[in-house]
């Protein structure tokens, strides 16, 4: 004789239900905002580092224009 078992009651399955979703819920939240923080932190190490290659190139097109002005005042004649 097979005998029927009923892992869960009906009632407690539809409760656990809604409570996994409102913590899946919390989670995704938290879990956003800190990949918001995250992202926004890395963009900001990414400006940074583009604000320092533009100043590195900057100095570098004035030694390159020196050079230049150089180079035509040795060639003026007198």
């Amino acid at each position: 004789m097979t005998k029927k078992i009923r892992l869960m009651d009906e009632s407690t399955i539809s409760t656990d239900a809604a409570k996994a979703e409102i913590t899946d819920a919390k989670h995704t939240i938290a879990v956003n905002e800190l990949t918001i923080k995250q992202f926004m932190k890395y963009l900001e190490a990414i400006d940074w580092k583009l604000w320092e290659m533009l100043k590195i190139m900057k100095a570098e097109q004035d030694d390159d224009l020196e050079d230049e002005l150089k180079i035509d005042e040795d060639n003026l004649p007198g």
